[in-house]
């Protein structure tokens, strides 16, 4: 399905004045303490499962979705580094064996992969003709 240039370069225009990473990373901050609060959670109740080692990523990428927009993979992996520490420090926490550091790409890729924002179609065709040169949106425009 062909789109319009016009339809294209609006579509751009929209993801980049939404895009805001400064306020993804300060909403992966917030997402991070609310992990590691996750983290003293259960290791008050001594309840030491799988699951909850995922959560704090989860809540990291989610923070940073909605608060930042971004799309761009250079704007979403200070958010899998974040993360990757909030996961490194609850192991710590929690005295985990060594084997659950082994965990810590894992993490990286749910916080990066969550911060990411959906795109419908169009958005996604223009990102792409951006990239092979086929459309050009000025700096002026935004």
């Amino acid at each position: 399905m062909k789109h319009s240039n016009e339809e294209m370069e609006a579509a751009l225009l929209v993801l980049y004045k939404n895009e805001k990473p400064i306020y993804a990373f300060l909403g992966a901050l917030i997402g991070g303490a609310v992990g590691i609060s996750f983290f003293v959670f259960f290791s008050a109740m001594d309840a030491i499962i799988v699951f909850m080692l995922a959560v704090p990523p989860i809540c990291i990428g989610l923070f940073a979705r909605f608060t930042g927009s971004v799309f761009k993979i250079k704007h979403r992996l200070p958010i899998g580094v974040i993360g990757a520490i909030v996961h490194i420090a609850g192991c710590y926490l929690l005295q985990l064996s060594p084997l659950a550091y082994i965990l810590t790409p894992v993490a990286f890729g749910i916080a990066m992969q969550l911060s990411k924002i959906k795109l419908n179609r169009v958005q996604s065709y223009a990102l792409y003709q951006e990239e092979i040169g086929g459309i050009s949106v000025g700096k002026n425009n935004m």
